[in-house]
């Protein structure tokens, strides 16, 4: 398993996105050109191209010869391959894992929210243990518990079919322990440190999770995109 991550806050004026957005497929790039806001815009290309250099780089595909598909849910998938991948952006930053197994990764920047408003997505124990902390704990904790939930989420590929609640994690120091009502999937999880101001975690089928994530600038990513896509 292999972690990405592409800070796009780094992005410079001699940056061509009108060349990048000419090395994906025309069904992205159509969609990709509907985009109104030019950070989602950005953040989907940059997605794009992340998931595209690594199959490259790894010799598993020539660029002209990747194509996706997407189950009954809306999860990617790879196709004609096994290897599974999974996607996440939020802010300045894109995320891509992948492994020979099932693999869900999200992040999110940390914000302002309304308690009542995301009661339901916690279970009982989430909750009341999210009510007791300072505002700002609680922001930290509560985006943990978010990610942690929606990497589990995206790897199984059930959307929101799976009840929030159904699944809850408490956080110790060095353990993720979960809890899985929903059925008896068990996964394994791991949080890492990338920004500040972000919370990532990652969900896996098995617990071989790299040491650190491999972060590249949208210059490399730049240019190896111009180098290996066409």
């Amino acid at each position: 398993m292999e972690i990405f991550g592409v800070n796009i806050g780094s992005i410079k004026s001699e940056h061509s996105l009108s060349e990048l957005i000419e090395l994906i497929s025309d069904e992205k790039r159509n969609k990709i050109n509907f985009y109104r806001k030019k950070e989602d815009y950005l953040r989907s290309l940059t997605a794009e191209l992340l998931i595209r250099v690594i199959l490259v780089k790894k010799g598993l595909f020539q660029n002209k010869d990747i194509q996706f598909e997407f189950n009954n849910y809306g999860k990617p998938l790879l196709k004609n391959s096994s290897i599974e991948f999974n996607i996440s952006h939020s802010g300045d930053w894109v995320v891509c894992a992948v492994s020979n197994c099932l693999v869900g990764i999200d992040i999110e920047e940390i914000r302002p929210y309304n308690v009542s408003t995301i009661k339901e997505s916690l279970s009982a124990s989430e909750f009341n243990t999210l009510i007791d902390l300072s505002e700002n704990d609680r922001n930290t904790l509560f985006f943990n518990l978010w990610t942690l939930k929606e990497s589990y989420i995206k790897a199984v590929g059930e959307g929101l079919s799976i009840p929030l609640k159904s699944i809850s994690f408490e956080i110790n120091e060095n353990e993720i322990i979960f809890t899985n009502s929903h059925n008896n999937d068990i996964f394994n999880f791991k949080q890492y440190e990338i920004d500040d101001r972000y919370r990532l975690s990652v969900c896996n089928e098995n617990a071989l999770f790299p040491k650190e994530i491999c972060i590249w600038s949208f210059h490399k990513l730049y240019q190896d995109s111009i180098n290996l896509l066409k």
